[in-house]
């Protein structure tokens, strides 16, 4: 459920940048003539754009999002404080913990919106480390720094 969810934001998000895109174009007269003029085959185009858009945002989830291996050895209450310290300093925020596994967002609300609201880290306990899931780079990005 949570890949649809988020293949239909990213059709949303992209139709939305791609209209302002095109608006933008229109206004400063670099396109004319309405769709018909815009697109070769005119408002029939809409439909080839749209699925396009679609395919894109069906597919995105599977690449933009995952799971990486956090190796972090030890008790949790010795490093709970060195993640999210180290979580904080990226610019996120301890939304809650269960147990041993924690969740993160982002702080800024320009960030948020920027990520489509799809910015939570999941860092789940596992044997040697967590489980860190979320957007693949912040992934990448939070797992790096908590390795060094």
């Amino acid at each position: 459920m949570k890949y649809i969810v988020r293949s239909l934001k990213y059709f949303a998000y992209l139709c939305i940048v791609l209209a302002l895109f095109i608006g933008v174009l229109y206004a400063f007269g670099l396109v004319g003539g309405g769709i018909d003029g815009i697109f070769k085959g005119g408002r029939s185009s809409l439909w080839k754009i749209a699925g396009i858009v679609a395919a894109f945002a069906a597919v995105y989830p599977a690449f933009g999002f995952g799971t990486r291996r956090l190796m972090a050895p030890g008790a949790f209450e010795d490093i709970r404080d060195a993640i999210v310290s180290s979580m904080e300093g990226l610019g996120y925020e301890l939304e809650r913990q269960d147990g041993e596994n924690l969740s993160f967002r982002k702080r800024s609300g320009l960030q948020k919106a920027v990520s489509f609201w799809e910015d939570r880290l999941t860092f789940t306990r596992c044997l040697g480390g967590f489980d860190v899931e979320g957007r693949a780079k912040d992934v990448l990005r939070a797992i790096s720094s908590l390795e060094r």
